[in-house]
């Protein structure tokens, strides 16, 4: 698979999944394997979240690729309108960014790390370091 198609893969996925929030397109996306994630799966916990921050929009700032490696610069954000880490809905607005790298084989993703600021959103939410913790 070319460079420009990983790249159109991962801005399709962004689209359909976290923007659209259509979560049967997992499994269009990502072997079976990269779709689960420690202790459930990528599907239970974007339910949730979506339900905790429905109207979530993902924008890309940045895509690089190269050979089988896809790498993105988001800017995320959403309003806090259902419980989230335990926390009733405040109703507020919420922005996060992550850095996240997709690894391709055979028009899927197999592997994707992240780093993501999830302090910044845990505070946006009235969320304490102390009760994160404690979970």
């Amino acid at each position: 698979m070319s460079i420009s198609k990983n790249k159109a893969l991962i801005e399709s996925f962004i689209e359909d999944v976290l923007n659209k929030h259509d979560l049967s397109a997992i499994e269009e996306y990502s072997n079976p394997i990269a779709a689960k994630g420690g202790g459930g799966s990528f599907k239970q916990f974007l339910t949730a979240f979506f339900t905790a921050f429905p109207d979530w929009h993902t924008n890309i700032e940045h895509i690089v690729a190269e050979d089988n490696l896809v790498a993105v610069f988001l800017n995320q954000t959403g309003t806090h309108k259902g419980e989230f880490q335990g926390k009733p809905p405040t109703n507020k607005p919420v922005s996060i960014r992550s850095a996240d790298l997709y690894r391709i084989e055979n028009e899927k993703i197999v592997q994707h790390w992240d780093v993501v600021d999830q302090l910044n959103l845990l505070q946006q939410t009235g969320i304490t370091f102390a009760q994160a913790t404690q979970e």
